[in-house]
């Protein structure tokens, strides 16, 4: 199976998916008209290290485009936090990632709820640069579905086989994407956790403009760090720098909500001071204040 195909999913390779345990929770968010096994890899890094990690499938997702076309951004805020609490009732802890659309989801739960303690994005996106999005409001009643094109911005091109998404989207649900990401936008100031934006720099689905837009309206975040990996495409998790991008999510997620063994002073990482940290645009490179875009 491709990354986007026309074909039915076989539902034992897109359901939902839990691993690990523990006391500290994450919850994985896939991306639009994407399946949860996107982030199957960095799941199995997080659990390997003491975390119980829970990805779920938003509402319209993981079935057909037919069932995609009949939802809200709403629809998946609504599964995105039923997920949440679930983890919650399990976890002392939880912590939120996200891809694409997930990223941005997870921006929008933490705005609303502050009982989450960390948060990681992976490419999200709060505004779309299509030309085409201007159209939407009208395009979404006279054409139905929207077919991508073939092209892969994948560092590592093989690794679109671990992606998996409807091969025709919605053009409503598209409209509903560009709504969403105009509320997250909107809803950036509201969010107090630490935030760790990711980005990949050979990124053709969501400008990677959209990490500095995303730094610079956390204005109340505890702790702000931006980092563009240059190689990478937008499926962040499967390519070329999956490996680096799933360690450095884990040390920030351990940052906030240290493992049990490692707590003796947890209420201190709970409480980073409110300072703005940025790392430069790109890979490796120490931490400076107030980065400008990647070029």
């Amino acid at each position: 199976m491709t990354a986007r195909t026309l074909l039915p999913f076989e539902p034992d390779v897109v359901r939902p998916w839990t691993l690990g345990t523990g006391p500290r929770g994450a919850l994985l968010l896939h991306g639009f008209a994407g399946t949860p096994p996107e982030l199957r890899r960095l799941g199995e890094h997080l659990a390997a290290h003491g975390w119980r990690c829970h990805a779920p499938a938003m509402a319209g997702h993981a079935t057909t485009p037919e069932d995609l076309a009949q939802t809200t951004w709403r629809d998946w805020a609504d599964s995105a936090a039923t997920a949440l609490q679930a983890l919650l009732d399990d976890c002392e802890s939880v912590v939120v990632a996200g891809q694409s659309m997930g990223g941005s989801m997870a921006l929008h739960l933490a705005a609303h709820d502050d009982r989450i303690r960390a948060v990681a994005t992976l490419a999200a996106p709060v505004w779309l640069s299509d030309w085409r999005v201007r159209l939407l409001p009208l395009a979404q009643h006279l054409v139905r579905w929207d077919v991508p094109g073939d092209d892969v911005d994948l560092f590592w091109p093989e690794a679109v086989h671990e992606l998996h998404s409807y091969g025709r989207r919605p053009t409503r649900a598209i409209r509903q994407l560009d709504l969403f990401t105009g509320v997250v936008r909107r809803e950036l100031a509201l969010v107090r956790q630490p935030v760790l934006v990711l980005h990949g720099g050979r990124d053709q689905v969501i400008d990677p403009r959209n990490a500095v837009d995303i730094e610079r309206g956390l204005v109340c975040s505890a702790a702000v760090e931006r980092h563009t990996y240059l190689r990478s495409g937008h499926g962040m998790s499967v390519d070329v720098d999956r490996e680096e991008i799933n360690a450095r999510v884990l040390a920030w997620f351990d940052r906030f909500v240290p493992p049990p063994a490692a707590s003796g002073q947890p209420a201190a990482a709970a409480r980073a001071p409110r300072k703005r940290r940025a790392a430069a645009a790109s890979t490796g490179t120490p931490a400076r204040r107030r980065p400008a875009a990647a070029s």
